[in-house]
């Protein structure tokens, strides 16, 4: 069956479903595109096809007593089909096809024998089209060079292009062609940015749920890109609704408005790009109407938890532990002990005796009543405070809101952006279930979501090679003992091969900041990528302010963007129009992509199979989280030696390559 794209074609009403009933006979290689915001007339329909080619599909509604001859001069039915011929006649496609609603197939052969021959434009009845419609397409269709199917999309569907910036796909490009190579969101991209942005008026009317969407994907599937796709659409098509896209961390929304300045220059005003953290800090103003005080630091929270726990001597747990699980009461909406006593823990890594868990509770409160003696506040009981405030009339409301990497989110957080929606609003989440390691899994059912059928599943990776995602994956799956419905197995066939990620030891941290330095101004030296193609991940077994100004002293302080430093956290050092090295903390790495990737201080990381069943798998996820932020190269440094269990995922550099 044809994937249309979007997946309801209602932009003709009544008429869209026979069209669609003709055309879905069509197999799958065929794509029937409505677009949406076309740059001028467009068709109302585009038949699309790998190599058949492409076919251009309008509809008229004027009957033949219009078209007939001896009208009077200037009729306007005649005048409007004319000028709908010239437009026909126009296109940059060669094939065309007129469906002439209200005429007969006799009415339709005397007007095709007026047409000029030279217009180029076949003339079909609706009846002819219902029952042939399939066998015309495949017919009609003629195959168009690189060069005008780029400019079919970029004219029809230039909502889908993707800047060439803000893609690592050109990285994989052998060819020395003199035309600049546009990029677009593939098919299945295309279509799950789409999903239900045209419903029929009838069904927009009847709704006051809240509508869901899932998009589950593999690693450099395109969830951010889709999302960001559907966000745009919708603050175009919806100019007087407001509509949120939340992240989960500060650089990534930091790298994505520099990328949207750079090559768009402005957000519409309608639409909000933002973390959580940041929104729902202003949400809690807005409901509690005064500033929200937090600790200093987690050290603050984890030194008073220190000093209350005396009272509770059998509780063995270690206090980063407690912190946690503070912070898990709040996050699942939990308001007092009978809660907690029931409330289920899997996936939190250790357990609780019924006695513990009443400690644990006692000790909650001790804590959470001193940090208010203070004017304070842990920073995960903000959305539990939002959702039993009052007065929840103060949230700012949105039509629609987008939620990136799903997967972290809390059930405080869900409850947070529901509450801030207004009725018959759309909630569309995009979520890596391989990567969903700083929560416990949830199901979205447990969170009041209900996405039964109506998820869609991206397996294949347009970020980075198969050999790194191979790498990636085989070391996940070795690693990470959840729920196998859980994992998405990612579709290698037809990637880009490339290479296995590279390895390389150096004696000291020290020793590892140099060679990394050295290594990526190697890279930069030649003519084939720039400043803005490197991505450095760091993790906490690295001295990251020597990584910082060994980077600066080789490169210039304004080439490079440390998006954790407080002062560069919105933007970079330099303004967006200039070329940065990017570096980031591998805990906030989540959502960045670079053709070439550096990984330092993970050493942790890579010694999974020495740790403790719980850790293991989250650090298997972390671990490959930050290895497919690579497009084309991955290198990670290290100071310990790699297990046997996974060398295999690596190619090993003892020493400097040779030149």
């Amino acid at each position: 069956m044809a994937t249309f794209v979007p997946a309801r074609v209602g932009a003709l009403g009544a008429r869209s479903i026979h069209i669609k009933r003709a055309l879905s006979r069509l197999d799958d290689a065929y794509v029937v595109r409505t677009p949406l915001l076309p740059k001028g007339w467009a068709p109302d329909f585009f038949i699309q096809h790998p190599q058949q080619g492409w076919l251009a599909i309008a509809v008229s509604d004027a009957p033949y007593a219009a078209l007939a001859d001896g009208q009077l001069f200037g009729d306007a039915g005649r005048d409007g089909f004319d000028a709908l011929l010239v437009r026909l006649a126009a296109l940059p496609v060669p094939a065309r096809l007129l469906i002439l609603w209200q005429c007969g197939a006799d009415e339709v052969r005397r007007l095709a024998a007026r047409l000029d021959p030279q217009c180029g434009v076949r003339l079909v009845s609706k009846a002819a089209f219902l029952t042939q419609g399939e066998r015309l397409a495949q017919r009609l269709a003629v195959p168009v060079g690189a060069a005008i199917e780029q400019a079919l999309m970029a004219r029809y569907f230039a909502e889908t292009e993707i800047a060439a910036a803000c893609t690592t796909r050109r990285h994989f490009r052998r060819d020395n062609a003199a035309t600049l190579q546009r990029y677009f969101l593939d098919v299945q991209q295309e279509s799950a940015a789409k999903l239900d942005l045209a419903l029929p008026q009838e069904h927009t009317a009847l709704s006051r749920q809240l509508a869901v969407r899932l998009v589950n994907g593999v690693a450099g599937s395109g969830k951010t890109l889709i999302a960001l796709s559907r966000a745009l659409l919708l603050a175009q098509m919806h100019p007087g609704q407001r509509i949120l896209m939340l992240i989960h961390n500060a650089p990534v929304v930091a790298d994505l408005h520099a990328q949207l300045r750079r090559t768009r220059g402005r957000l519409p005003p309608n639409l909000e790009i933002n973390t959580f953290s940041a929104w729902v800090h202003r949400q809690w103003r807005n409901v509690l109407q005064r500033q929200p005080q937090m600790p200093r630091n987690s050290d603050m929270v984890e030194e008073l938890i220190a000093q209350c726990r005396v009272a509770y001597p059998d509780l063995r747990l270690p206090v980063q532990r407690l912190r946690e699980e503070f912070d898990f009461i709040n996050e699942s909406l939990i308001t007092d002990e009978a809660q907690y006593a029931h409330v289920s823990r899997a996936g939190r890594g250790f357990a609780l005796r019924p006695s513990e868990r009443g400690a644990v509770w006692a000790l909650f409160m001790a804590v959470t009543a001193a940090l208010r003696a203070e004017g304070l506040s842990l920073w995960s009981a903000l959305p539990l405070d939002i959702c039993v405030a009052p007065a929840p009339q103060r949230l700012e409301q949105y039509h629609h809101v987008l939620l990136d990497e799903a997967q972290f989110c809390a059930p405080s957080w869900f409850q947070v952006v529901r509450r801030s929606m207004h009725p018959g609003g759309t909630l569309f989440l995009c979520a890596d279930p391989n990567q969903g390691f700083t929560r416990n899994r949830l199901s979205w059912k447990s969170v009041g979501l209900d996405v039964a059928g109506r998820t869609r599943k991206l397996r294949r990776s347009y970020r980075t090679t198969q050999a790194n995602l191979a790498a990636a994956s085989s070391i996940l799956a070795r690693h990470a003992q959840g729920d196998p419905e859980d994992f998405l197995v990612p579709e290698l066939d037809g990637m880009e091969p490339g290479r296995k990620p590279v390895l390389l030891y150096a004696d000291t941290p020290q020793d590892a900041v140099d060679r990394l330095v050295n290594e990526l101004c190697a890279c930069v030296q030649g003519d084939a990528l720039t400043l803005a193609d490197v991505l450095v991940i760091y993790g906490e077994q690295v001295p990251k302010g020597l990584l910082y100004n060994r980077l600066c002293q080789r490169l210039g302080t304004d080439s490079v963007w440390w998006l954790n430093k407080l002062e560069q956290r919105k933007a970079p050092p330099g303004g967006v129009r200039r070329a940065h090295v990017r570096l980031a903390n591998l805990d906030t790495a989540t959502g960045l992509e670079a053709g070439v990737v550096f990984l330092i201080g993970a050493e942790k990381l890579l010694a999974l199979s020495r740790l403790p069943a719980p850790e293991r798998e989250e650090h298997a996820r972390k671990l490959y989280m930050a290895m497919t932020r690579a497009g084309a190269r991955l290198v990670v440094l290290a100071t310990e030696p790699v297990p046997d269990s996974m060398r295999e995922a690596f190619t090993e550099w003892q020493s400097p390559p040779p030149s």
